[in-house]
């Protein structure tokens, strides 16, 4: 691999202990995948808890750190396990606490700015179309790549540190122009989209996920007024039954105003994939981990609730209550839970039973904890959420609507599609 002076003398040591080890990353990573240079980022984030480092991981970092080590290019932090305000009522372990203090000790010393959200593209952290950027949260690179036309791989956690703090990636994969061409069109138009909710969306990136891969799909025939919330519920989907880093949605996504230009200035005869309303009841099917009707917790977050998100939910537990056997907790960044607190909706949802939780994703470690308290059965608005809670640990989960998941929370019993 080419490398500049400064790349160079980073992999020598010159330039510290720490630029040394993360250039020796991002060497190996890029002899991995043929790079032939190194190009210049403008962004980074990371997931950076526990779940993902472990015990091994944090003394990797907290190593990686010595001798001042700093990043070199704005980086942000994907949620924490527990709202620090509220740890004591939601008696988080002490073994968690240590560890996530730890780390959140060494991002600190390392100049990470420590969001605790995976909304960080609405904290800040905002690339420009076709910058190059290292993302390790493959919902949010799905987003950058497709929705911003950013340029980002799935790079791990450890790459990207790498490159926040040497300031520079691998040239391969999504960075490349004609690796962004599309090479599969989804097409939806036997599809009654009208009435859809975000669920449902969900369930076509859950379906076309298995699918296609890790092949670029092209959407054609979605509603070009597609709410966001609808366009994130196929992106975020796509990448967990799927190993896809870049969707284009002709006439919404910018690399894709037309059809010959997602596929780079010509329609080639490549696959072709028709989603039908039973690929839509076979995703319900496949989504839900559990058969048992009584559910001891309703967690929304995955990705972190927006205040729009919030709003909704309170409207519809207006003048209602939460079942005295059934918690309700929606995971949202600290910014947003002070704005509920501003606009009056945080008292109003803990009247309602709802616990509205800071720097918490719904799939990023609370079930660790609350595994532990005797919760078992949970109900989620989040394809993403219930795999994870199921997969990584041991959950049984029901997936559904928001109102579905709302009207669970009341009786206490699952109220959706089985």
């Amino acid at each position: 691999m080419e490398l500049s002076k400064k790349q160079q003398e980073m992999l020598e040591g010159k330039h510290g202990r720490g630029a040394r080890k993360a250039m020796e990353i991002l060497v190996a990573y890029g002899e991995c995948y043929n790079a032939e240079r190194m190009i210049p980022i403008t962004s980074v984030h990371i997931a950076g808890n526990y779940p993902v480092l472990m015990d091994e991981g944090i003394e990797w970092l907290e190593d990686l750190a010595q001798g001042g080590t700093k990043v070199s290019v704005y980086t942000t932090k994907n949620p924490e396990m527990f709202d620090f305000d509220d740890w004591e009522e939601l008696k988080v372990p002490e073994m968690y606490q240590d560890r996530q203090r730890r780390i959140d000790a060494v991002l600190r010393s390392l100049g990470v700015t420590l969001t605790y959200s995976c909304h960080h593209y609405l904290l800040g952290n905002v690339p420009r179309f076709g910058d190059h950027i290292a993302w390790a949260s493959s919902g949010s690179q799905v987003y950058a790549n497709s929705v911003i036309g950013a340029r980002s791989n799935r790079d791990g956690d450890h790459v990207a540190l790498a490159a926040a703090i040497t300031g520079v990636i691998p040239e391969w994969g999504m960075h490349l122009t004609e690796n962004r061409r599309g090479q599969v069109v989804v097409e939806t138009e036997r599809l009654n989209l009208e009435g859809f909710t975000t669920a449902d969306y969900q369930a076509i990136g859950w379906r076309v996920g298995k699918i296609v891969g890790d092949k670029i799909p092209v959407f054609v025939n979605l509603p070009a007024d597609s709410a966001i919330q609808n366009i994130k519920g196929i992106l975020y989907t796509l990448t967990v039954t799927g190993a896809v880093g870049l969707v284009h949605l002709v006439g919404i996504t910018p690399e894709a105003p037309t059809l010959e230009a997602a596929f780079g200035g010509t329609v080639r005869p490549l696959d072709r994939i028709s989603v039908e309303q039973k690929d839509i009841d076979q995703a319900y099917g496949e989504i839900s981990f559990t058969s048992e009707d009584k559910v001891d917790m309703v967690i929304f977050g995955c990705p972190q609730c927006s205040i729009q998100e919030i709003q909704e939910i309170a409207g519809m537990l207006e003048g209602k209550s939460v079942h005295p056997e059934t918690q309700l907790w929606i995971c949202t960044s600290a910014w947003v839970k002070t704005l509920c607190e501003r606009m009056g909706l945080l008292e109003a949802l803990k009247s309602c039973g709802v616990r509205v939780v800071a720097d918490v994703g719904a799939a990023d470690g609370p079930h660790l904890y609350l595994k532990e308290q005797g919760v078992r059965v949970i109900a989620i608005n989040s394809a993403r959420g219930s795999y994870y809670a199921h997969n990584l640990f041991g959950m049984d989960t029901w997936f559904g609507s928001s109102r579905e998941c709302i009207q669970t929370a009341i009786s206490g019993r699952w109220e959706g599609k089985k």
